[in-house]
């Protein structure tokens, strides 16, 4: 991991049965950082803070990165 790799917390949902795979939701590693109003229905629990390229993610760096930027949260499906 380089120096200056911007890290980022990751928040799983809690599955909903066995049908429902979780879902990761990405937010900058920031103080101010908050759970998107649209999404607080569901139930998160705090699962990692890793660098943005961390393969966990499974989604790319740039992808995750493009939607902190426009949308302030990235969702991504756990890699396995």
């Amino acid at each position: 991991m380089q120096e200056d790799q911007m890290q980022v917390l990751v928040l799983i949902s809690k599955a909903n049965g066995s049908e429902q795979r979780p879902t990761l939701l990405v937010l900058r590693n920031e103080s101010d950082a908050a759970i998107p109003k649209h999404l607080k229905t569901v139930e998160w629990i705090y699962f990692a803070t890793v660098a943005i390229d961390d393969k966990l993610l499974g989604a790319p760096p740039e992808a995750v990165a493009a939607d902190l930027e426009r949308q302030g949260y990235a969702l991504v499906s756990p890699t396995h």
